[in-house]
């Protein structure tokens, strides 16, 4: 397929009609854990031969649901659209999170979403990942749904680089705190958009 981006869940004609390999979540940032996501599911659509998707939401969903905790976006949801095919992903799902989406519970986000909409074969995410209301999609829940659905889950541990854990909310505490080097060796890659920026 051609790379595409939607901006809500496409109708599976759009999409494969033999399913897609999925990897979620938010890719603020797009650091070497996000990276190493994408490399996952590009690599096992590739021997799958069926396209890799990354969904992902906007605006970012604490910003619903907790908006006083809300952290400062490291990049935008263009940005990280173009840096996800950058990767080699076929397509990028940006899903609208809202106060319906928030409510939304686990089991008919993957159904009507996953199942439905992307005919989801393998979904790739790190292991402290979580979906649905409440966060109760989580890695068990997830693979529990995947033996129903038909499709399995490939969680992968978080990437580590020395003593830091690769998250975005390191990357900002390391950019508080003005050390741009590791915040850079977290990223895995200058990004003259973050590194000259403080959090």
């Amino acid at each position: 397929m051609q790379t595409q981006t939607w901006h809500d869940w496409p109708t599976r004609p759009e999409t494969d009609p033999h399913g897609s390999v999925v990897t979620m979540g938010v890719f603020d940032g797009f650091h070497r854990g996000h990276q190493a996501l994408v490399r996952r599911a590009v690599e096992t659509g590739a021997r799958l031969r069926l396209p890799a998707i990354l969904v992902t939401f906007d605006p970012h969903p604490l910003l619903v649901t907790c908006p006083e905790r809300a952290p400062r976006a490291l990049l935008s949801v263009d940005d990280r659209v173009q840096l996800a095919l950058a990767q080699g992903v076929d397509g990028v799902v940006v899903l609208p999170f809202t106060r319906a989406t928030a409510a939304t519970p686990a089991e008919s986000f993957v159904a009507d979403g996953l199942v439905a909409r992307l005919g989801i074969r393998t979904l790739v995410v790190g292991s402290n990942f979580r979906c649905g209301r409440g966060g109760a999609g989580d890695v068990d829940y997830l693979r529990a749904a995947g033996a129903w659905h038909g499709f399995s889950v490939d969680a992968l541990d978080l990437v580590r680089v020395g003593e830091h854990t690769c998250s975005s909310t390191e990357v900002r505490r390391l950019l508080a705190a003005g050390d741009v080097e590791t915040a850079g060796r977290l990223l895995g890659r200058h990004d003259s958009r973050l590194l000259s920026a403080t959090a």
